[in-house]
């Protein structure tokens, strides 16, 4: 799982660099088409005002005849480098026709005695031009970096996916893995069990051999309820039948089911005050207890104590199963209730267990209006926590 996740994630990187990259290429050569258009224009308007000069120098050539006759209006104005006596108010109104996008203004030239037309392009042409282009960069802009947003919003939602995905199909494996070994071990057991039966003609070995065949039956009917009862709250599909329990009754009985060997018996206590009555679903809460000594006992290896206790509370009450075990990380607290998941490698793991079975005890206080959590137990080991605030004692 760890390689798959890590290839998934250089996977996503990559994405996310090449998609961003390519954003920032599509803006950056806008951003450049944009300024070239705005260069384009600058040019037009240079271009334009050649043709403006070319344009009144034509004029003033068909004009002429008509200031041979009258030149009480005309003045000497040098054009591009020319000389020409020119009515300047006809010359305004000539330009302004064709080229209002230039002011028309002249200048005295004192030394030689006449003007000179200049023309100049209006400010707010250039303030508009300008305007246009810095608008339609921060658009660019504005829209690369929201798809880049956009992008990167979506590759992490792809990884969440995809690693759930990932994450879901080890636990699936996983789970596989442990079911198979977990139904594999009792038919091997009852098998053996059966083939001595048929081989002891004296029956020396029949008491024996029918109690591990007993036991592993039972072991796997443990397991295909536990399998039936996850398949049922995924689908949605779970009437609990609530009944009324006298609670140490019912833990002692349920206990008593389990068939625990002696060693277990010797390190189990049981705290239970006898007057504490509930209303639970029988079935679903033996499942939750038989979950919870099972664990105990499979993780504290040793002499070390088993304990159930309640903790009665003006609200409620708090039931608890203590071990005194190797314990729990931080970091798989909570990972821990989630269905197929278990610590460690499966193709490794030594420690029998499908991965349903805290999964189970989560799912079934939740129904039964509770919540569970887990503390580290001192000196070392676990406190399964299992709270019932609120909760009305019969």
């Amino acid at each position: 799982m760890r390689k798959s996740r890590i290839r998934l994630t250089v996977t996503i990187f990559v994405v996310i660099v090449y998609m961003i990259s390519a954003l920032s290429w599509w803006a950056f050569a806008l951003i450049r088409f944009q300024e070239t258009q705005f260069k384009n224009q600058i040019e037009t308007i240079q271009t334009k005002e050649k043709l403006a000069i070319q344009k009144i120098e034509n004029w003033v050539l068909r004009e002429k005849q008509k200031e041979q006759q009258d030149n009480s209006k005309s003045v000497d104005i040098k054009i591009d480098n020319r000389t020409y006596k020119v009515d300047t108010a006809a010359l305004k109104a000539e330009l302004n026709h064709g080229f209002e996008e230039f002011y028309v203004f002249f200048v005295t030239l004192k030394q030689h005695k006449m003007s000179e037309l200049c023309l100049k392009v209006k400010p707010e042409i250039i303030l508009r031009l300008e305007s246009t282009l810095i608008k339609k960069k921060r658009a660019w802009i504005g829209e690369g970096l929201t798809l880049g947003f956009i992008t990167v919003v979506i590759c992490i939602a792809m990884f969440v996916y995809l690693d759930k995905i990932i994450s879901l199909n080890t636990q699936q494996n996983n789970f596989l893995l442990a079911v198979t070994h977990e139904l594999k071990t009792p038919i091997s057991a009852t098998r053996l069990a059966l083939q001595t039966i048929e081989k002891d003609k004296a029956q020396k070995f029949l008491p024996k051999m029918i109690e591990m065949a007993n036991s592993n039956i039972l072991r796997l009917s443990q397991m295909v309820d536990q399998i039936l009862m996850a398949t049922r709250f995924e689908s949605k599909f779970n009437d609990p039948v609530f009944s009324d329990l006298e609670l140490f009754e019912f833990v002692k009985r349920t206990l008593v089911t389990m068939e625990l060997p002696q060693s277990y018996k010797d390190r189990l206590e049981v705290n239970i005050s006898e007057d504490i009555q509930v209303s639970f679903d029988e079935l679903m809460f033996a499942t939750v207890i038989r979950n919870l000594v099972t664990n105990a006992f499979k993780y504290s290896e040793g002499p070390g104590k088993v304990k159930i206790k309640v903790d009665q509370l003006k609200n409620g009450f708090i039931l608890m199963v203590s071990d005194e075990g190797i314990g729990i990380n931080d970091s798989e607290k909570k990972k821990v209730f989630e269905k197929f998941y278990r610590v460690g490698d499966e193709k490794t793991r030594t420690k029998p267990g499908s991965g349903l079975g805290l999964y189970l005890v989560k799912k079934i206080t939740e129904i039964h209006g509770g919540t569970v959590s887990i503390e580290d137990n001192e000196p070392n080991g676990t406190i399964f926590k299992l709270s019932f605030l609120n909760y009305k004692l019969n």
